[in-house]
């Protein structure tokens, strides 16, 4: 009798400190989001813009393969001092955010080729304009969960 109480018991505490397991699966891709709340009226103006700077650096270090992917989303419904856009880059992993001479070379390169479409003077014309159309609310590096089935 002693024996099946003791047995009951450890059961019972086993129990009290089993935790479930993860239903999840986190992955190693990570995504580097933007949150960008636009000034009124300037969406286009903005867009046009961003398509020459940020989307050919992005459509180079693609074909370069630094980055595995790039997107903007746009807000259905703006509110004022919420964010209007998400500028999304879709990187293999953390690690090929870190720098070394290799991957520094390769980084340049795109640089180079990205400048041969759109010049640094170019970049920073624009650029410069930014601040007066948007403000950069939140950037954040993020890694998807997928549910275990």
């Amino acid at each position: 009798m002693l024996k099946r109480i003791v047995i009951t018991a450890m059961v019972a505490i086993c129990a009290l400190f089993a935790q479930n397991g993860e239903t999840w699966n986190t992955s190693e891709t990570v995504y580097q989001v933007s949150t960008i709340d636009l000034e009124p009226n300037v969406d286009a103006q903005y867009l046009n813009q961003m398509k020459r700077t940020w989307g050919t650096n992005m459509k180079v270090l693609k074909a370069e393969g630094l980055i595995e992917d790039y997107h903007i989303y746009k807000s259905i419904n703006q509110y004022d001092g919420d964010y209007d856009l998400l500028l999304v880059v879709k990187y293999k992993n953390l690690a090929s955010l870190d720098s070394n001479p290799k991957r520094n070379k390769a980084w340049d390169k795109a640089t180079e080729k990205a400048r041969k479409i759109i010049s640094q003077e170019q970049v920073n014309q624009i650029t410069g304009t930014f601040p007066k159309m948007r403000t950069i609310l939140d950037q954040k590096f993020m890694r998807e969960i997928t549910f275990i089935k």
